[in-house]
């Protein structure tokens, strides 16, 4: 028999289990709504939080995409990063110094939700400097990647820890802006709670620093660009262009009375066409920009001084600066510039193991009430410059010259001469003078020096002192210098065949330094004696200390391929110039020419020949022969003669002759003398000899 509970047992336990059976279900069912409630907001959180940083990246790109002012855009981050994201307040700081004294340095660029709770923090942050270190934000020029600080005071070597602290700021982070692999500067931000790192924020700040780092990109572009239009590539100096932007400014912003206290200074270096003609461009740009860092020496010394006053330095082009003065002592800043420039500029330049001297030829003009534009003031300084130039050519000096009006009359006539000298090139409308060259022992004849004239209709000869300079100064040297030895040699060529070649003579040539620099000088002249048939013993050339030394080695080289010709090579105005022992006993010069200025002021009363004696005794060391120029009296003569000087040239002896006296004088010559060799001259001198009291205009052509 089989036992079946009753129906009351039964029916008990079955509720007790159906109730937690019931009850367990219901929990299950709270918690997996619950967990797909949480799921859902989670997920709805996230997807509207990245959809909020994206919408933020893409706001952020499209001002940096139309954006050159990258602190606009950073301060555009700063904001709308606090903004999406929660964080307390954000921070940016930029980077400052060149390499060994690289920084990032705070600004004023900053956000915060509660900016009164946040100012102690904020002003703090804006005078921070932070040098590249262990800790953020100098950490990102070590590791530019962003740093995490889940709290910083726990951070050592934060030093805005108890700001930080009244600011209630735990966590922060600091971001790199990087333009491609340099680091241009940070953005930091910090909350109020300590955070675990967010790889998500992380990675957004890695491309809000892309985007900003190509806004700084393209501002460095733009800079670079503007420099190139507004600044000498070679000098680093402000170009025309933003000197003359800069010079019509203070033109317009000044009044009338106040564009008294404007000055512009121009400056023009002298001789350096010769260094590029000899030694070549790079030789040249090597010059300039040596030129150009001690010109700045000067402005910066002088502006030491006069605080106050705006000094702009700029290259004009070629070997030309200015100088813009605006101060209220103009006139003594002006003039105070010029006169160190001189000094300045002295001191000798070694390029390509060359000492180069250079100087600067210098004008100043000073507005006044009368000058309508700025272009007017920049032509009146430039005329002032040409004035100082042309001034040095006649032996003066380089100087400074401020401008008045009676040079814009001389300038406009020195145009009239320029053209009127190159209508005498093209017609050949110059003659040769002759002047003796003798023994000063028994005035015996050795040659002559041929001197370059410039007839006019009148009858009168323009002074070469007045056309020479103008010559060098519009480039028409050159191929007036080879009329001059062209026409030489010619003469040569004519005396020889009318003395029947018994007459040992030579004609001796002046050669200027932009001439005897030409590439092919060496070729010209072989081309020229054959040309003219001239004897190269016939042929002398002088050439002066500033020529010679302008590239010893290549003058070297030249004089002896010269003298391998048979063309003897004298060095004229010996005493006047830069050359030095070294020089000279590199150079096989055959003679020295002592300038005259050494010569023509001696006389019984005041007599001073010490550095005539020196050079004589100099030139006996080297076997070097020795002229002396200038020679006007007996005294003079015997004296030169007592301390070993044997031959000379002057009025004493004679004047520059026309070319048939010259010849007549040669012919009365029964026996030729040859300086070379020294030999015993019997006859006699020019009837007019001593007959004529002056001194020597001879010119270098």
């Amino acid at each position: 028999m089989s036992f079946q509970p009753g129906s009351d047992t039964f029916d008990v336990l079955s509720s007790d289990q159906k109730i937690a059976r019931l009850e367990r279900a219901l929990m299950r069912e709270r918690r997996a709504r619950l967990d797909a409630e949480s799921i859902a907001e989670r997920g709805l959180r996230e997807s509207y939080l990245a959809r909020s940083r994206l919408e933020l990246l893409n706001r952020i790109a499209t001002v940096a995409n139309d954006s050159n002012d990258p602190i606009a855009t950073l301060r555009l981050a700063a904001e709308e990063i606090c903004l999406v994201t929660g964080w307390a307040i954000g921070h940016v700081l930029i980077r400052a110094g060149d390499v060994g004294d690289v920084r990032l340095e705070g600004t004023d660029i900053w956000f915060a939700h509660d900016p009164d709770l946040m100012f102690p923090f904020a002003d703090a942050s804006n005078r921070l400097v932070a040098w590249p270190c262990a800790s953020p934000p100098g950490r990102l020029f070590i590791n530019p990647h962003p740093i995490w600080t889940p709290d910083i005071h726990a951070l050592p070597g934060f030093t805005r820890s108890d700001l930080a602290l009244r600011s209630q700021l735990r966590a922060g982070v600091a971001a790199p802006v990087l333009m491609g692999q340099e680091l241009v500067a940070a953005i930091e931000f910090f909350a109020t709670d300590t955070l675990a790192p967010d790889p998500e924020l992380l990675e957004l700040l890695v491309q809000v620093g892309t985007q900003a780092g190509r806004v700084f990109k393209r501002q460095h572009h733009a800079r670079r660009l503007l420099e190139s239009a507004t600044r000498d590539p070679l000098t680093g100096l402000p170009n025309r262009t933003l000197f003359e932007a800069r010079l019509a400014e203070l033109f317009e912003a000044l009044s009338n009375k106040e564009k008294t206290s404007l000055s512009l200074i121009y400056i023009d270096l002298d001789g350096f066409k010769l260094v590029n003609d000899t030694m070549g461009h790079q030789a040249g740009d090597q010059l300039l920009v040596a030129m150009a860092s001690r010109l700045r020496d000067v402005v910066k010394k002088i502006e030491g001084h006069f605080p106050e006053a705006e000094i702009m330095l700029a290259r004009m082009g070629g070997d030309e600066f200015t100088v813009l003065v605006s101060s209220a002592a103009n006139v003594v800043v002006a003039e105070l510039l010029a006169e160190k420039i001189h000094v300045r500029l002295h001191p000798v330049h070694r390029v390509n193991d060359n000492d180069l001297r250079a100087s600067a030829s210098v004008g100043i003009a000073h507005m006044d009430e009368t000058y309508t534009s700025p272009e007017v003031l920049m032509r009146d300084a430039d005329v002032a410059m040409y004035e100082a130039k042309y001034q040095g050519k006649l032996g003066i000096g380089p100087r400074t010259v401020s401008f008045d009006a009676t040079m814009r009359a001389e300038a406009l006539t020195r145009l009239e001469l320029q053209s009127a000298l190159r209508q005498a090139i093209e017609q050949r409308a110059f003659e040769l003078h002759y002047q003796p060259i003798v023994q000063l022992n028994e005035r015996n004849i050795v040659g002559f020096e041929a001197l370059l004239r410039w007839p006019q209709p009148n009858g009168d000869y323009t002074a070469p002192d007045i056309f020479i300079p103008v010559a060098e100064e519009c480039g028409l040297i050159v191929p007036l210098g080879t009329w001059v030895f062209r026409e030489a040699c010619r003469t040569a060529a004519r005396w020889s065949a009318e003395t029947g070649g018994d007459r040992i003579f030579f004609i001796s040539v002046n050669v200027a330094p932009n001439q005897f620099q030409q590439p092919n000088f060496i070729d010209l002249v072989r081309d020229i004696l054959m040309e003219t048939g001239a004897h190269p013993r016939t042929i002398a050339i002088e050439l002066t200390e500033s020529a010679a030394v302008i590239n010893p080695i290549r003058t070297a080289h030249m004089l002896e391929e010269l003298r391998a010709m048979g063309v003897r090579v004298s060095l004229d105005d010996f005493g006047t110039g830069y050359s030095s022992l070294a020089h000279l006993q590199v150079m096989p010069f055959d003679a020295l020419k002592i300038d005259g200025s050494f010569v023509m002021n001696q006389d019984e009363t005041n007599t001073n020949w010490t550095i005539v004696k020196a050079m004589t005794s100099m030139a006996d060391a080297m076997d070097l022969r020795v002229v002396a120029e200038g020679i006007e009296t007996e005294f003079q003569r015997s004296r030169l003669q007592e301390i070993g000087c044997k031959f000379g040239q002057g009025w004493l002896f004679d004047r520059a002759l026309p070319e048939a006296d010259a010849l007549a004088l040669l012919k009365s010559v029964n026996i030729a003398g040859d300086m070379s060799s020294e030999p015993q001259i019997q006859p006699q001198v020019h009837k007019g000899l001593g007959a004529t009291n002056g001194s020597n205009s001879g010119v270098s052509s």
